[in-house]
């Protein structure tokens, strides 16, 4: 049986700091392969990241953590 320990406000804006820098990351790149080849697929790629990104800063606001 795995035990899981609820995370802290801390630890909670750590991890979403996390993902940010990471969804970050992957929509520059995203861009980066849309302006050196504009695909169906790398629009889309474009757009998911950038949704993933827009999630990211709702759960940071969502929490209540300052702007």
């Amino acid at each position: 049986m795995t035990m899981t320990l609820p995370m802290t406000p801390s630890g909670l804006r750590d991890e979403l700091e996390v993902d940010f820098a990471q969804a970050a990351c992957e929509l520059a790149e995203a861009r980066a392969l849309q302006a050196e080849k504009d695909t169906p697929d790398h629009r889309a790629a474009v757009a998911e990241c950038s949704a993933r990104l827009d999630a990211v800063l709702d759960m940071y606001l969502d929490a209540g953590f300052p702007r």
